[in-house]
């Protein structure tokens, strides 16, 4: 095949996945992807919800009952120089406070921060470049740090900027650079990060300014912890909105808390650059490859199980704190396949527009090819040809379209009357929904009669399957036999107007491939003569088998006598006369046996018994003609099965049959075996002999009636035995085979334990 066509297609694929990447680029361009970026980002902090605060860290806030405690804001510095020594158990203190001017507590402010634990005073950038820092006048902290922190486009904080500032190092890093903590490259690193908060406000362990100040906390609340010190109160102007805290503003001191405790815990968010456009790159990959191959719901499908796993993907990895932007993947997913809709929707109306084309010219081949040229039912008009988009080509196309209206009419009404009248029964259901598509008018009167119900109502498939109770029968095309496979044959009963009838009804798929159709048709022959002929047939056999059984005892009688009273030749004629004599009451025997099976008037009567006693049986039966041949009989039998329910009579019958078979063909001196396997499911007999054996091209047919082996002529039988063996095994749910070995016959017979609905009786 010419890879030319594919070429265009392939482009043509391209152009959903390049027109939404084209459309996601300017968006992107137009600052669109930092707004899903960040709202992405805010949606996982929800999601995920509240962290547990880092313990080491205590948060001492300035809030409305310290301001009326201590009245206006700044408060005295000696106030500090006192907080100072109620945390002297801390492993450092940081003061989220500006000190750019001197004070008049100057001195004991600077003695508290020597004395006390390390201290870490904030700077912040001025109005000119420049950096507010502490005043000169105050002395004995460890260090500085600056509380610059970054707003993105909405306002709201969600990175920090762990640089330098004019040698002032960012205040976390700095508070815990003087408590001794050494950080990991990664977290002292330069470059902004992004902020893990830990929650809403008031997440970390908060104390009140006031409360501290006045002792009313133990030393040991604040032993080895990390202590910030800043405003609380909303009324100080130091707060900012946080991802959790979009409507209520979060101090700043909680925020650097929570950069404080990224630093400690290296729990900063990482982001996953690269993800976003693998992402990207796979979608692009659908209309190519998948979306063309399945069905609109699969697709749909498809994509709701894509969005979830992306969105699953984002916030398992968001728990682990990664961060990739999953929201632009996710748009340029819903682009794409809009676009894909929208293309296959034009391609679509193209393919409807030039099958319209095509049916114009197909419907004046068509109705002149079927009409012959006709007037009464087709009109040939002169075209010109007008385009179907016109007003002039829908109205001609219109015209034609009840043309064949007409003529599909006309072979309607043709076919009801053949089907209706001149069909039996006929039924025609939709394979997949099981909906009857068409039925004749004998079909509707033969379900109403069998249904016993007055509505006109067509049965589904499975209601049919079920109250028909189809099975094979005799003459049923094996499965796997070719297109044919689906045939099947089953008889049915049902009283009508004309009396009791017997329809024999045939079943196979029909497919119709220029419309992709494909049903299951169901045809119903009366066979009720042939029913009836059975029956005469049946009476027949059995009143002469039986009027042939009282001569044939006479004669085994006399004959008997005969071999007792004569000598010699006279002997041996007499003893001739009852072999045959013998033979010909085996065969009646077992044609009365096989035909009361087939018939159903010998039903299998299932009681538990032990399956090792009825092998013994049969072979204490067979033993006397065994050791009068020279022939050793060989069993391998369990000591104790699990009782099996059957008919016991039966399958001694069964198994004697084979029994006198294998003595019957062997000769003098050989071995005769039998054996009895228990498995989870069933047993397995084997009768296993060293006779002639069975050819391969036998062994199918062996079983059939009057079949006899071609290496057994010389003996006597008329191959009754092995089907009459065959029909009691079937009745019990079980199977029987001839298996292929290189000395002898050996049969197979499989008895299930648990016994099939169907086999409670045999026909």
């Amino acid at each position: 095949m010419s890879a030319t066509p594919v070429i265009p297609a392939v482009f043509r694929r391209l152009i959903a996945p390049v027109l939404a990447l084209l459309l996601l680029f300017l968006y992107i361009q137009g600052g669109g992807r930092t707004i899903l970026v960040n709202d992405g980002m805010d949606m996982l902090f929800r999601l995920r919800g509240p962290l547990p605060p880092e313990q080491s860290i205590v948060i001492v806030g300035v809030d409305e009952a310290s301001l009326r405690q201590y009245g206006q804001w700044p408060f005295a510095r000696h106030l500090h120089a006192e907080l100072l020594a109620r945390l002297g158990s801390a492993k450092a203190v940081a003061f989220d406070f500006l000190f750019p001017e001197a004070g008049a507590d100057d001195a004991a402010l600077s003695a508290a921060l020597a004395k006390g634990p390390p201290a870490v005073l904030a700077v912040a950038p001025d109005y000119q470049a420049g950096m507010l820092k502490p005043s000169p006048t105050i002395t004995g902290y460890a260090g500085i740090g600056h509380i610059e922190t970054m707003l993105s486009g909405d306002g709201i904080v969600r990175q920090v900027d762990i640089s330098p500032r004019e040698e002032a190092p960012a205040f976390a890093v700095s508070l815990a650079t003087a408590a001794g903590v050494t950080l990991e490259t990664d977290d002292a690193g330069l470059g902004p990060r992004i902020i893990n908060f830990y929650g809403p406000e008031a997440t970390f362990l908060t104390l009140s300014y006031r409360d501290v100040l006045a002792g009313r906390y133990p030393p040991e609340v604040f032993a080895g912890r990390y202590i910030l010190v800043g405003a609380q109160a909303l009324g100080l102007g130091d707060s900012h909105v946080t991802a959790f805290t979009r409507k209520t503003p979060t101090p700043g001191i909680e925020i650097q808390a929570s950069i404080l405790g990224n630093l400690l815990n290296s729990s900063f968010i990482r982001p996953v650059v690269w993800l976003p456009f693998a992402l990207i790159t796979c979608f692009g990959a659908l209309p190519l490859f998948i979306w063309p191959i399945a069905g609109e719901r699969h697709n749909l499908a498809l994509n709701t199980l894509l969005t979830t796993a992306v969105f699953a993907s984002a916030l398992t990895l968001f728990h682990r704190h990664i961060f990739f932007d999953f929201i632009s993947p996710l748009v340029f997913l819903l682009f794409t396949y809009l676009f894909y809709l929208l293309q296959e929707l034009l391609s679509a109306a193209s393919r409807v527009l030039h099958q319209a084309h095509t049916l114009d010219r197909q419907l004046d081949a068509r109705l002149q090819q079927v009409y012959h040229g006709h007037s009464k039912f087709v009109s040939v008009k002169e075209k010109s040809n007008p385009s179907l988009l016109s007003p002039a080509g829908i109205q001609d196309h219109l015209g034609r379209l009840q043309e064949a209206v007409n003529a599909l009419s006309l072979q309607h009404h043709f076919l009801e009357n053949l089907l209706d009248r001149e069909l039996p029964p006929v039924i025609l259901w939709e394979s997949r929904s099981g909906e009857p598509v068409f039925a004749n008018i004998a079909f509707r009167e033969f379900w109403q009669a069998f249904a016993l119900q007055e509505e006109d109502d067509l049965p589904f498939y499975t209601t049919f399957a079920e109250q028909i109770k189809i099975r094979p029968t005799e003459g049923a095309v094996p499965q796997g036999a070719g297109r044919e496979a689906q045939l099947q044959f089953f008889d049915v009963q049902v009283r009508m107007a004309a009396g009791r009838r017997f329809l024999q009804g045939s079943m196979h798929r029909l497919l119709v491939p220029d419309t992709g159709f494909s049903g299951n048709l169901v045809l119903l022959q009366d066979i009720t003569e042939i029913k009836e002929l059975e029956r005469v047939k049946d009476e027949v056999v059995s009143i002469v088998s039986h009027e042939l059984k009282q001569p044939l005892t006479v004669i085994l009688g006399y004959g008997q006598m005969l071999t007792e009273d004569l000598d010699g030749v006279s002997r041996t004629y007499a003893q001739k006369i009852c072999s045959q004599a013998e033979r010909l009451n085996r065969m009646i025997r077992d044609f009365l046996d096989i035909a009361r099976l087939e018939s159903g008037r010998q039903q299998v009567k299932r009681f538990p018994f032990p399956l090792e006693r009825m092998v013994r049986e049969a072979l204490e039966t067979i033993q006397t003609a065994a050791v009068k041949k020279g022939i050793q009989l060989r069993e391998d039998v369990p000591e104790k099965t699990t009782p099996y329910s059957g008919d016991e009579s039966l399958l001694v019958h069964a198994v004697l049959n084979l029994l006198d078979n294998a003595v019957k063909f062997s000769a003098a001196g050989t071995l005769v075996q039998v054996s009895l396997q228990e498995e989870a499911d069933r047993f397995v007999l084997l009768v296993a002999d060293q006779g002639p054996g069975i050819p391969e091209t036998e062994r199918q047919r062996i079983f059939d009636k009057f079949q006899r082996g071609s290496r057994t002529e010389q003996d006597e039988g008329f191959g009754l035995g092995l089907h009459l063996v065959h029909q009691i095994i079937e009745g019990h749910g079980g199977a029987i085979q001839a298996l292929a070995v290189p000395v002898g016959a050996t049969f197979e017979i499989i008895l299930p334990k648990l016994a099939k609905a169907d086999t409670d009786s045999i026909a």
